[in-house]
């Protein structure tokens, strides 16, 4: 089925869209939904571009395109509210990309500001072209702009193509591959011949599968501690590196945090360097056994409702074999 078809459906029929464990759509459809998400984003009627940003847009703008159009044709597999929310962060990714090649196109330094206003692009009602012209050419949007640039001016172009993040980690899922936010990161900054699309994106990708074949267990769980995480850091409070378009750190990170309250520490033979993830957590353990202590030195022991919660006090035993323990390693539960 092609995008044109979409519109063409019999009253009652939607195609349905299987989404991942992130409420984020995958397989063919997720394809198909995208082209249609774009025209609709693209759309001045539905969208108008005179909003300076996303946020500024009343909320009965995207639920009149979700409910009437989009829910009409597509029947989600999740949460009713998951796949609005999706579709609300699709749509302005495409509403300000498709504004940033508007305004590309039209910005000539030649041009006056009144000159450019009455040259509004085919599709774009007047008023809004010239609300968008006077935020584009005011001083401190273009202040915003260059320094915008100047980030996208050192950010690492991926291979990835139009496919989804999320379409291609189910993909490769599908075929029995090992997939987590490190796999997919090399993945996507690779040319066909398996080299690297830069010498930077080369020494992360080596720093990665450094990490990945000494963590085997960071690539059973999506963490702020796996290898993609200590290579390049915390993440953006709205998005999540390597899981697509929609996902949050709140979302993904949602079930690391709840293992993190039963973390174990154990032993390692590795001669590597510690990592700083390494040295905080071991430093964490000895804080609480030290409050522990304290708390049973002048309190006393322990309530039994939470017991649970600390691990048994050391026995002298365990002192002494431990005394030329090699570096801890924290493993989750």
């Amino acid at each position: 089925m092609k995008i044109r078809d979409v519109h063409n459906m019999e009253k009652g029929l939607r195609i349905i869209v299987e989404c991942d464990e992130y409420a984020v759509p995958i397989g063919k459809a997720a394809g198909i939904i995208a082209g249609v998400m774009g025209q609709l984003a693209t759309n001045a009627l539905y969208f108008p571009i005179s909003f300076k940003k996303w946020p500024d847009m009343p909320d009965s703008y995207l639920d009149r395109v979700f409910d009437e159009i989009l829910m009409a044709r597509f029947l989600f597999m999740i949460d009713h509210q998951k796949a609005k929310k999706w579709a609300g962060s699709n749509l302005n990714k495409k509403w300000k990309d498709h504004r940033h090649k508007l305004w590309h196109a039209a910005k000539n330094p030649l041009l006056s500001k009144e000159e450019i206003i009455r040259k509004s692009p085919n599709g774009i009602p007047m008023d809004q072209w010239a609300l968008f012209v006077n935020y584009r050419m005011d001083e401190k949007t273009q202040k915003l702009c260059k320094k915008n640039q100047q980030i996208r001016q050192n950010q690492i172009p991926h291979t990835g193509g139009a496919k989804s993040l999320a379409r291609r980690r189910a993909e490769m899922m599908a075929k029995g591959k090992a997939v987590d936010r490190g796999k997919m990161w090399t993945e996507t900054h690779k040319r066909k011949d398996g080299s690297y699309v830069t010498e930077a994106a080369r020494e992360i990708g080596e720093k990665i599968e450094e990490i990945r074949s000494q963590r085997p267990e960071s690539i059973v769980e999506v963490s702020p501690n796996d290898a993609l995480g200590i290579v390049l850091g915390p993440e953006h409070p709205g998005r999540v590196r390597g899981l697509g378009l929609g996902v949050v750190p709140t979302m993904a990170f949602k079930q690391t945090s709840r293992r993190f309250k039963h973390v174990n520490v154990s032993s390692s033979s590795s001669s590597n360097p510690t990592p700083k993830w390494q040295q905080e957590m071991t430093s964490m353990k000895s804080q609480l056994n030290a409050l522990l202590s304290l708390y049973q030195k002048n309190i006393g022991n322990i309530p039994e409702e939470f017991a649970h919660l600390f691990p048994p006090p050391p026995q002298a035993s365990d002192l002494e074999s431990g005394a030329h323990q090699s570096p801890i390693r924290p493993t989750i539960d």
